[in-house]
């Protein structure tokens, strides 16, 4: 079921109808519901779609070129093109004439595993973008990757992006259209216990007691949720060490 995120759905439409090169960056934490977004948006729209994982390029490179394959179906079985470089080329070759969506979803995966992806697509964009009826989504999970290195000065995609959209959790009045059999003091509840995060909110079933989700979702040990808390604090605190150990190395933090 996809609820909400009505002004970002209209900010992207509002990009597609334009007719022109258009490049989007979205970014934010995991579950918060950005896959579903670009998905509900793309409905019915003519769209290559690839997920990056967390492999080496060629894997990445692979799968890529199944997904422009699905989408063409007039390329030959089985063909991998041989560098991302040729397989983009040939995305904003099918763009030229007609509008297209292409999605790289969990983007850092695929840039930390090809070095030059970045300074590649900003070739590509500066290149075609005058003729170009693309419409280029990045998204990522990794909120300091997608800042650091495609949103900032230094980035080499810095200045082609024409929006970007920071997805955050919904609030308390966006999460209540998750719940329509709660009471008003329920979905409040509700809301206390998981927040606005989408994936959370999912696993609350309002044909139950706020009591009884508590105790079948959030404090079950077979659920998926109830290592969730540790695997967070967790994360954070392993991106604290890196942070304090990396402080210690600058000049100034060094023994005199």
């Amino acid at each position: 079921m996809f609820i909400g995120r009505q002004q970002e759905l209209d900010t992207l439409n509002k990009l597609y109808h334009s007719g022109k090169f258009e490049f989007a960056v979205i970014y934010g934490r995991r579950r918060v519901g950005k896959t579903a977004l670009i998905s509900e948006f793309s409905k019915e729209k003519d769209t290559i779609f690839f997920t990056g994982v967390e492999t080496n390029a060629k894997q990445n490179l692979d799968n890529f070129s199944r997904c422009i394959m699905e989408y063409d179906t007039g390329m030959a079985v089985g063909l991998s093109f041989a560098s991302f470089q040729a397989a983009l080329e040939y995305v904003f070759e099918l763009a030229k004439t007609k509008r297209l969506v292409l999605v790289l979803d969990e983007y850092p995966y695929i840039a930390r595993a090809s070095k030059s992806l970045a300074s590649t697509l900003q070739l590509l964009i500066d290149k075609n973008r005058d003729s170009s009826k693309l419409f280029l989504i990045l998204c990522g999970s990794s909120m300091s990757y997608m800042e650091d290195h495609v949103l900032a000065y230094k980035a080499p995609l810095y200045g082609r992006r024409t929006a970007q959209l920071k997805i955050n959790p919904f609030d308390f009045f966006e999460a209540c259209r998750y719940f329509t059999r709660f009471s008003d003091i329920d979905k409040a509840f509700a809301y206390g216990v998981v927040g606005g995060t989408p994936q959370y909110l999912m696993q609350m079933d309002d044909s139950l007691s706020i009591e009884e989700n508590i105790k079948n979702t959030y404090l079950n040990p077979a659920s998926s949720m109830f290592e969730e808390p540790n695997n967070l604090l967790s994360k954070k605190c392993a991106n604290r060490r890196f942070t304090m150990q990396w402080l210690r190395r600058l000049p100034w933090a060094a023994p005199k």
